[in-house]
């Protein structure tokens, strides 16, 4: 089972910088599915996952605010 990660309880510059790469990558997929060539933005997700996971670790469930906003 996965750790859940509360975004509120880090240090306010952690936080905004985690805050920041979660929804690049929450507004990337929705551009990603409304797109004509989707695959121009894997390497852009990716990127962001691979941030985030190097924040937080790979078995981290993020939530702000009480939602879960990652993965």
């Amino acid at each position: 089972m996965s750790k859940i990660l509360e975004v509120e309880s880090l240090d306010p510059d952690v936080a905004f910088k985690l805050r920041l790469e979660v929804y690049l990558r929450k507004n990337a997929m929705r551009v990603r599915e409304l797109s004509k060539t989707p695959n121009k933005f894997d390497d852009y997700i990716t990127e962001r996952e691979r941030i985030i996971i190097s924040m937080v670790g790979k078995e981290c469930t993020i939530s702000d605010k009480g939602k879960i906003v990652y993965p």
